[in-house]
């Protein structure tokens, strides 16, 4: 029973850090558009426009 909750508190442990981490991430770089295209175009549009 000892080491099983052991076992719990520990995996309690890992999950909370890894909320967290992917809590604060900063949302700056996340959300910034990657290109300098406009935000509406698709890609194949682009690649296929004669």
């Amino acid at each position: 029973m000892r080491i099983k909750m052991t076992l719990l508190a520990i995996a309690y442990v890992a999950v909370s850090a890894l909320l967290l981490a992917i809590a604060h991430q900063p949302r700056g770089s996340v959300t910034a558009e990657k290109t300098d295209r406009p935000a509406g175009s698709s890609f194949l549009v682009e690649r296929f426009a004669g």
